[in-house]
């Protein structure tokens, strides 16, 4: 009985000294121009938990994209864009791959009020 207690407490404080989790980053700017600001949240983009892509801009009609992966193929993710309170968002998951620190390729099509299309490519990495 007393190698169990003993066990134990070595078990504790083994447990106690390991490094603090991190904290999630609560969002990641993309892209901030004058017209533009394009957020991914949270932040650190963890893999296999719904992630949010927010777009702000003036005058949008509409907005479409597509992920795909620069790190490793992954396929295609496409993005679904809805409009709430002014801001574009589109909800997504990413699978984990051999890659702990996998590089993304987001493409975004636009189109303003005016006719106008504007093309967007940015990159981010995942993590698990």
């Amino acid at each position: 009985m007393r190698v169990f207690y003993l066990f134990l407490l070595l078990l504790c404080c083994l447990w106690g000294c390991r490094p603090p989790d991190k904290a999630p980053v609560s969002s990641l700017t993309l892209l901030n121009d004058s017209t533009i600001q394009l957020k991914l949240s949270p932040g650190d983009a963890p893999v296999e938990t719904p992630l949010l892509l927010q777009l702000t801009a003036t005058d949008v009609l509409g907005v479409s994209g597509e992920l795909t992966g620069v790190s490793m193929y992954m396929g295609k993710v496409p993005l679904r864009f809805s409009q709430r309170h002014g801001i574009w968002q589109a909800e997504f998951l990413l699978g984990a791959c051999s890659d702990p620190n996998m590089l993304w390729q987001l493409q975004l099509e636009i189109q303003f009020a005016d006719g106008q299309t504007r093309s967007l490519t940015e990159q981010f990495h995942t993590r698990w």
